[in-house]
């Protein structure tokens, strides 16, 4: 047996032999920027400004749909305020597909019609003063504020899918939207 005269060979010898058992296309340890970077790009992506919680600053409502076909994309309505979200809400598209046709679930017709849809649920969010003709609180509403001080002076409306309806309340002192009411 011949002798090696180095030893750092050695070290050198058994580091390559040891990355050889990982595979050539091994993914990097992951970092913020790599995650984002691999990240799906969106399949439609929206943003609208509006005053959420009635102190007159201009916050934001962003929808998002990310996958590769309408009948699958993973969707999320974010409620922004500060820059920083503070609702959110997610849903497949199968929910806004739900009452069509079979014959419009297929490309390119699906596409137009789940992009209009999304941009009705971006559009469907409303601000309201709690006291606005009009506004009427149910009975859920009145036991999700009693907890709420001060008393919020805007609701927060919006609908998706084939029939959910979702309202929300700005509370001021934990800076976090509260649900009154959803349904169906």
């Amino acid at each position: 047996m011949r002798r090696l005269r180095r030893p750092w060979c050695l070290v050198a010898i058994a580091l390559l032999g040891c990355r050889g058992s990982e595979p050539a296309d091994a993914p990097a340890e992951r970092t913020p920027e790599s995650a984002a970077a691999a990240a799906p790009a969106p399949w439609y992506g929206r943003t609208r400004a509006l005053d959420l919680t009635g102190d007159g600053q201009a916050d934001s409502v962003r929808l998002e749909a990310v996958g590769s076909r309408p009948d699958s994309l993973r969707i999320t309505l974010s409620l922004l305020v500060n820059g920083q979200e503070k609702h959110r809400e997610a849903w497949g598209s199968s929910y806004e597909l739900a009452l069509l046709d079979s014959a419009v679930r297929v490309s390119p017709r699906a596409d137009a019609v789940v992009r209009a849809k999304l941009d009705s649920v971006v559009a469907s969010v409303i601000v309201q003063p709690l006291d606005a003709p009009g506004v009427r609180l149910m009975a859920e509403d009145s036991a999700a504020l009693a907890g709420v001080e001060p008393r919020p002076t805007h609701r927060v409306s919006y609908s998706y899918g084939y029939e959910t309806t979702v309202r929300l309340v700005w509370d001021a002192q934990r800076e976090r939207f509260v649900r009154l009411w959803s349904c169906c």
